[in-house]
């Protein structure tokens, strides 16, 4: 596992839980005075306003700035000309095969919701942040699993498998930290053995 993943984790569960003390401390230890570590913690953050919305990240940063005096830290990465573009080229790198079917779904069901994923989610949020895709994607895993959204999980476990996270890993993950309850774990480790039977 990375070394940064059970932080990210313990960070996001407190977050999610709304157990505003655990996050701060979380996020205090994981930081550890270190600029770099900010800028890290800032970009989780960010990153995770697509699981939790805005109102949750906000209050999480007005925490940060708050209790800990830690400001907003800028992104490292520049966005690119062509956020729409570049999002869909990161979304296909991601979804592998499944791309064409999702973006099928999507534009089904909403055009504009679709070019807001591959513009917003794929093109700014996941472009620009310093997480390495197979943190990205196993942070996914975890947060969609702990707001039930099943069908997304299942893709992004798909995505992990793709990208060379090993389904030990992926198994560790859903014990590694207080976030999950026993059901969600049970089902989330049937998606995991389903997912990786199928190849």
């Amino acid at each position: 596992m990375s070394q940064r993943l059970p932080h990210f984790f313990r960070i996001i569960a407190a977050l999610d839980q709304g157990h505003e003390q655990n996050f701060v401390k979380a996020a205090e230890v994981f930081v550890d005075g270190q600029d770099s570590q900010r800028v890290v913690l800032h970009d989780l953050l960010r990153v995770c306003h697509l699981f939790f919305g805005f109102p949750r990240i906000v209050r999480a940063l007005t925490l940060l700035s708050q209790q800990l005096g830690m400001p907003a830290s800028p992104s490292q990465v520049e966005i690119a000309a062509d956020p729409l573009a570049h999002g869909e080229d990161l979304f296909r790198e991601v979804y592998g095969r499944d791309a064409d079917p999702v973006l099928t779904h999507l534009e089904r069901v909403d055009p504009q919701f679709r070019a807001w994923v591959l513009r917003h989610a794929y093109g700014t949020t996941f472009a620009t942040t310093c997480l390495s895709l197979a943190e990205r994607e196993r942070l996914s895993v975890m947060a969609l699993v702990a707001t039930g959204c099943w069908q997304q999980a299942r893709s992004h476990m798909r995505a992990c498998l793709r990208h060379g996270v090993s389904l030990e890993d992926l198994l560790q993950d859903l014990v590694s930290v207080e976030w999950l309850n026993q059901e969600q774990r049970d089902l989330a480790t049937t998606c995991l053995h389903a997912e990786a039977e199928l190849g």
